[in-house]
C-alpha cells in the first residue's frame, strides 16, 4: 500500500464501483418490486430505495473503515489525515457525477421527456428516495450524490479511530463471554475429574 496519486484515485473509484453494484442489485430486484406494489409504484420503488441505499451505505463505509485501518499502519508510512476518506468519496462521486451531466447533453423529442428524466431517476436509484424528499427537480438528484462523501468520510474515520459499531453495540461482546463461560466450565469440570 502506498501514498501515490494512481493509488489513492483506485482507492477512490472502489466507492464508485460500491455504487455500481448497489444500481445493479436495485436493476436485478427492481421487477419482484413492480410486481408488488402495482397498485402503489411510487411507494415500492421507494421503500426499495432505502433498502438499497443501507445496503449501498454498509458496503462503503466498511470499505473505507478498512482502508484507513490498512492506511494506518506504521509500515506503510503513509500517515494519512482522518478525514482522508472524504476525498476518496469526492473521487468516486465523480464519476457517478459526470455519467449524470450526460442528461444535459443528450436532446430528446419532447414526447421522450418523461423517458429521459425516468432514466435519470434510476441511475439514482440507491439515492431516490433522498433526491424524493429534497425536492422533484432534476438538481435534487445530483445534490444527493454529496451523500457519498459523507458516507466514506464517516467509514474512514471509524477505521482510523478503531470505532466498530457492532462492538459498541455489545454483539460480539456477549458471544466472546459466553465462549469464555464454556471454556471456564470445561477447565472447571476437568480438574473436578482430577
Amino acid at each position: 500500500m502506498d501514498n501515490k496519486v494512481w493509488s489513492q484515485i483506485k482507492r477512490g473509484l472502489r466507492i464508485t464501483g460500491d455504487y455500481i453494484v448497489a444500481l445493479i442489485i436495485f436493476g436485478i430486484f427492481s421487477s419482484i418490486v413492480f410486481s408488488f406494489f402495482k397498485e402503489n409504484l411510487e411507494t415500492g420503488i421507494t421503500i426499495f430505495s432505502v433498502i438499497i441505499f443501507l445496503l449501498m451505505f454498509s458496503m462503503m463505509y466498511t470499505s473505507m473503515s478498512d482502508t484507513a485501518f490498512r492506511e494506518k499502519r506504521p509500515q506503510y508510512n503513509i500517515n494519512p489525515p482522518p478525514y482522508k476518506g472524504f476525498l476518496y468519496g469526492a473521487i468516486g462521486t465523480l464519476p457517478i457525477l459526470l455519467v449524470q451531466l450526460i442528461y444535459y447533453l443528450v436532446s430528446v423529442p419532447e414526447e421522450f421527456l418523461t423517458m429521459k428524466r425516468r432514466v435519470l431517476q434510476a441511475f439514482t436509484a440507491p439515492l431516490y428516495w433522498l433526491a424524493k424528499l429534497i425536492s422533484h427537480d432534476e438538481w435534487a438528484y445530483h445534490a444527493v450524490l454529496l451523500v457519498i462523501p459523507v458516507i466514506a468520510g464517516l467509514g474512514y474515520m471509524a477505521g482510523f479511530y478503531d470505532f466498530f459499531i457492532m462492538k459498541k453495540l455489545g454483539l460480539f461482546n456477549k458471544k466472546k463471554n459466553n465462549k469464555d463461560d464454556r471454556k471456564g466450565n470445561k477447565n472447571l469440570s476437568a480438574k473436578k475429574h482430577q
